[in-house]
């Protein structure tokens, strides 16, 4: 076995070790935690989670609040009687807070799982435009 493999059997293992990758390189996910998009229309916004390995939706927490979505779970994958040899499916417990471009309602959200993959919709919280109202006060005699 040469030098660099290894030195690739050690990546593999401290990067197992460390759930992250220990020399990272431009090939690999740099987040730690499930993939993100998150598609925008004007009113709506629909984010799709990656998660592989997601045997019970009761793993993953989602949590909504202004104009970010917190993650927090934890997935796996198993192939029994193997050893991974190039691991680039993120697996493992996971904390992550994706930003939104807008603020967002608490209600209706709608979210399922299907195939691997998360959707979150979410709705815009609208806001009224008018100016604010000048109360007047008036002074009350006993």
């Amino acid at each position: 076995m040469d030098s660099w493999s290894k030195m690739m059997d050690w990546k593999q293992m401290a990067d197992k070790y460390i759930n992250q990758s220990f020399f990272p390189n431009h090939h690999e996910n740099k987040s730690s935690g499930p993939q993100v998009n998150v598609y925008e229309s004007e009113n709506e916004l629909l984010c799709l989670i990656s998660l592989p390995g997601l045997e019970n939706v009761n793993d993953v927490e989602v949590y909504v609040y202004k104009s970010s979505i917190k993650l927090i779970g934890n997935t796996s994958l198993h192939i029994h009687g193997m050893s991974i040899k190039q691991d680039e499916i993120f697996q493992g417990r996971f904390e992550r807070e994706v930003p939104l471009p807008y603020s967002v309602r608490e209600d209706p959200i709608d979210a399922y799982y299907q195939k691997g993959v998360l959707y979150i919709q979410l709705y815009r919280l609208l806001t009224d435009d008018r100016p604010r109202k000048k109360v007047d006060i008036k002074y009350h005699a006993d």
